[in-house]
């Protein structure tokens, strides 16, 4: 995977989701939100048409968790490739499996991250192939369908990127 392709797919693009984080994610009244919202439960602050009605002030309307919030492209992988382009917004009965795809595809990009993030080291050959390997396995070239999400093993990709990543610790301390 070419990693332009790969830092384009890590963006947050909200002209792209259907709000996801603001209707997926719960959160509790502090110092960085100024209600208990529940997972589950729209933001008091979007709109219908899917915008967040105070974007441009969140910082100083107290909501520096969403200011300092990436989904690193979840939502509009979710929204975008599983339901193609589907809402839950007009579509009420895709609210509960949005929310799980999201919270399974911010975990998933978080994975791609850390990857990504290795691709900058000087790694050898063979380092360089399981990496290639596993970002083809977490970025399918045609998307994530249906199919393939429904059978992802979250547990046993974040395992292998865990464990490939410890393996850099000799690779990379060799002279």
């Amino acid at each position: 995977m070419d990693l332009n392709d790969l830092d384009e797919r890590l963006k947050a693009d909200c002209e792209n989701c259907a709000a996801l984080c603001c209707v997926a994610l719960a959160f509790d009244k502090s110092n960085v939100f100024p209600f208990d919202k529940e997972a589950g439960e729209p933001c008091r602050n979007l709109e219908t048409c899917g915008t967040c009605r105070i974007h441009s002030s969140l910082s100083t309307n107290g909501y520096m968790g969403c200011v300092q919030f990436h989904c690193h492209g979840a939502g509009p992988a979710v929204t975008q490739e599983l339901f193609s382009g589907s809402s839950w917004q007009n579509q009420p009965h895709l609210l509960r499996p949005m929310m799980e795809a999201f919270w399974v595809f911010l975990r998933l990009q978080e994975q791609v991250l850390l990857l990504r993030h290795a691709a900058n080291l000087p790694l050898p050959d063979g380092k360089q192939k399981e990496l290639h390997a596993l970002l083809e396995e977490l970025c399918p070239q045609d998307g994530w369908s249906w199919d393939e999400y429904q059978n992802l093993d979250l547990a046993k990709v974040s395992s292998q990127v865990k464990d490939w990543l410890a393996s850099l610790r000799e690779v990379l301390a060799q002279p």
